[in-house]
């Protein structure tokens, strides 16, 4: 093999090495996006709004992602949404116990954690397609906190050490079997 053929071999290989090392792979692009604004530039909501003009306006940018099918503008829809549920602890709660026995602030960031999640799944390259189901939970659990709300406020529960604390002694050490074959 001639100087000159050897010299052309060695330099394909090269560039085809310079190439391969070159390739980046489609979750990487995703992951690597640029990040998305603050909560407070994209998302519809004015700071003299009510939590439940809240909720409802997240609502609305829920169903319409929903609708659209997380695809084009319905996408923006769904990031606005998320956007609105990174600012729903900013306003206070008309009481910090709902009816119902539960904390106002934890059905927050239960809302904004299914949000946090349905947007990192998109961002990994999740189908839309698989977290149209989630979407709808979300717009199920906002519903469900708004009407929550509606029925006021309530005592907050009792403690569970103070539950424990009256437990009777003979109950705390109880143990349950496996059973005789040990299942």
């Amino acid at each position: 093999m001639s100087v000159g053929a050897r010299a052309g071999l060695v330099a394909t290989g090269l560039l085809l090495v310079a190439v391969t090392a070159c390739r980046r792979d489609l979750a990487d692009d995703l992951a690597s996006a640029p990040v998305p604004p603050p909560a407070a530039e994209i998302a519809p909501v004015r700071e003299s709004m009510t939590l439940e003009e809240r909720l409802e306006r997240l609502s609305q940018e829920l169903a319409a992602a929903y609708e659209g099918r997380l695809e084009g503008e319905a996408l923006g829809r769904m990031l606005r949404a998320e956007a609105i549920t990174d600012r729903l602890l900013e306003v206070k709660a008309p009481f910090p116990w709902l009816a119902r026995g539960y904390f106002v602030d934890a059905r927050l960031r239960q809302l904004q954690a299914l949000a946090d999640r349905i947007i990192a799944e998109l961002r990994r390259g999740t189908d839309p397609e698989d977290l149209l189901d989630e979407v709808q939970a979300l717009m199920h659990a906002a519903e469900d906190l708004r009407v929550a709300l509606r029925e006021g406020g309530g005592d907050m529960p009792t403690p569970l050490n103070s539950l424990l604390a009256n437990t009777l002694p003979d109950t705390v050490g109880t143990t349950v079997s496996e059973g005789a074959t040990g299942e």
